[in-house]
């Protein structure tokens, strides 16, 4: 059962059934972002209405609207636009993350270190849910422990740096899944309540939690 378990269980009690929450959806297969509505929200996963569901693969972290860190999910189906996200997620082996398939990308991303005060900008060049290639210059003056910061995504990846060579180093990602602070669910429903007050605007626009 997910950590979220409890917190969502109370959240659903108390909502209406047709009650949505903003969500930031990060595909840990290739790190691409993108923002989606999550609904028929509980403690073992929830629906998500995007036009951008068929891109992804199978493993998500979903930053939900009052969540400080990331919800870890499985997408087991599809509909028009939609997906269904389980929270009922198997951890991986270090086999089987061996096995993972890399993805050859071009995400350019900020890097700084954990113990200094370097920063740089590179690219990633390939990712997978454990890992990616960091391509640009002077990454020789990175430490080993290091932050990576990717576009639309508002919370940095901890990564340590486990080989370098030339102008590239591989890096094993931690991704932000563990909860820092649960927020209450009196606390989300009144971010629902705010997102409902504000002023309709007529031309449309999606209304983000994360920032324009």
């Amino acid at each position: 059962m997910c950590y979220f378990a409890g917190t969502l269980s109370n959240l659903v009690t108390t909502m209406d059934a047709d009650k949505c929450i903003a969500a930031l959806v990060v595909d840990l297969a290739d790190m691409s972002c993108f923002e989606a509505t999550a609904y028929d929200l509980t403690d073992k996963g929830c629906w998500i209405a995007s036009d951008k569901v068929d891109l992804l693969k199978e493993h998500v972290g979903l930053r939900l609207a009052g969540f400080d860190r990331l919800v870890r999910g499985t997408v087991i189906a599809y509909g028009d636009q939609q997906a269904q996200i389980s929270f009922q997620v198997e951890h991986q082996s270090q086999g089987e993350k061996r096995r993972e398939a890399r993805r050859q990308v071009r995400i350019t991303a900020i890097v700084c270190g954990k113990t200094n005060p370097v920063t740089m900008k590179c690219r990633i060049i390939d990712a997978s849910r454990s890992g990616c290639r960091l391509q640009g210059d002077r990454l020789d003056r990175l430490p080993a422990d290091i932050e990576v910061f990717i576009p639309d995504l508002d919370l940095p990846i901890s990564a340590k740096i486990v080989w370098r060579k030339n102008s590239e180093a591989g890096a094993r990602l931690t991704w932000p899944f563990e909860p820092a602070q649960k927020p209450e669910p009196e606390d989300l429903l009144e971010r629902l309540k705010e997102e409902e007050a504000k002023p309709k605007r007529k031309a449309k626009k999606k209304i983000s939690a994360f920032g324009s």
